[in-house]
């Protein structure tokens, strides 16, 4: 059965030491693509932050994972999973989204998934996987505790594209999209 990709999306400033978690799940995700077969179709993005081009990758996806560091009060090294909400709102609207000054510094995944179906017609289903990080480091690499949850954010990553799989076997697939009636 032909299925679309998954799109793993790995946020954060490796020089701000726990910050950079997302990316290295993302590049340890990246660097098992050939030997899990979950990963074998996936695509891979890792970047500081992230920015309206990804709008585009999300588009031709079919399920997004983000991977993020999260400053939320629990024990560092703690690894969450949650369902992000892709309708577009009108609070998500594409001249909202950028702020009265029209500075992208604070998307969200919900308002990029926003912006990927406004602009192009489509979005993804998708999850957010964070680690808990009691701070922002000074200094390059992550802490011990966050360097441990590290191959349990992987696995959570893995985990939930092997079910978005699992789900998309039981949904009959369309062999195309309509795009404009």
């Amino acid at each position: 059965m032909q299925h679309g990709h998954a799109l793993v999306v790995g946020v954060g400033n490796e020089l701000r030491g726990d910050d950079g978690v997302g990316q290295v799940v993302a590049k340890a995700l990246w660097s098992r693509r050939h030997g899990v077969p979950v990963l074998a179709r996936a695509a891979f993005i890792w970047s500081v932050q992230l920015v309206p081009e990804m709008a585009l990758d999300l588009s031709g996806a079919s399920f997004a994972v983000f991977v993020d560091a999260a400053y939320d009060g629990n024990a560092a090294g703690s690894v969450q999973l949650s369902q992000l909400d892709s309708e577009v709102r009108p609070k998500d609207r594409i001249g909202q989204v950028a702020g009265a000054l029209g500075c992208w510094a604070d998307l969200s995944p919900t308002s990029l998934l926003s912006l990927s179906a406004e602009l192009f017609g489509s979005a993804p289903r998708a999850t957010l996987v964070t680690v808990s990080v009691d701070v922002p480091g000074t200094g390059v690499g992550l802490s011990a505790v966050v360097r441990a949850a590290v191959p349990v954010a992987v696995r959570v990553v893995e985990r939930a594209i092997a079910a978005w799989r699992s789900v998309s076997d039981a949904v009959p697939q369309m062999s195309g999209r309509v795009l404009h009636a």
